[in-house]
């Protein structure tokens, strides 16, 4: 019997290599939000000619599941909206579960969603570094609640990660995207305070 494609797995998982090239984006959402604009970026990937692009419903899926998923591709984009001072608690079980099972040698970005005095962003980009190898894309991006209408008019206009192929330039010359203080971008206009 011939064994050498499970050799051939053994060989990736014990290495911690990504099985394939893909992008898992791994969201949690409240009231949708954060979802839409989850699914606009998977969408968008897929238009720009990105063969694997998954997304999967942290709040309404087995983590599991999307935990494989992010050991399958090279690339996870975690968008997820502030809750309590930290981020939504699927997101979080995920990021732990992540470090558990020393997930690394990845590509990761950052969208965080929040109204007014956002802390997504800075919870999912603190557990990053605890895991070996994983270059973060910067910048993070922010939403203020929902993706504008302005977004939603221009999706293939809408770069929301340069190491993903798509650019930011076209979106802050037209105003969609705002670079504010502390090298955040947001949705229409810089959060006050």
């Amino acid at each position: 019997a011939d064994i050498s494609g499970y050799l051939e797995k053994y060989d990736i998982w014990s290495s911690y290599r990504p099985e394939e090239r893909g992008v898992l984006i791994a969201y949690a959402s409240i009231y949708g939000n954060t979802a839409s604009a989850a699914l606009r970026l998977r969408d968008m990937l897929a238009r720009r000619g990105e063969k694997r692009v998954a997304a999967v419903d942290l709040a309404r899926s087995d983590i599991s599941r999307a935990v494989a998923d992010a050991f399958r591709y090279d690339a996870l984009v975690l968008a997820a909206p502030s809750y309590d001072g930290a981020v939504l608690p699927p997101m979080a079980a995920f990021l732990s579960r992540l470090k558990a099972k020393n997930w690394q040698k990845r590509t990761a970005a950052v969208i965080e969603n929040g109204s007014w005095a956002p802390s997504a962003g800075k919870v999912m980009l603190a557990a990053l570094p605890e895991m070996k190898d994983v270059a973060v894309l910067e910048p993070m991006v922010s939403i203020r609640s929902a993706v504008s209408e302005e977004t939603a008019r221009t999706p293939e206009e809408a770069g929301v990660f340069q190491g993903l192929g798509i650019k930011f330039d076209q979106l802050v010359e037209r105003g969609v995207l705002v670079p504010c203080a502390g090298g955040r971008y947001y949705v229409d206009q810089c959060k006050s305070g």
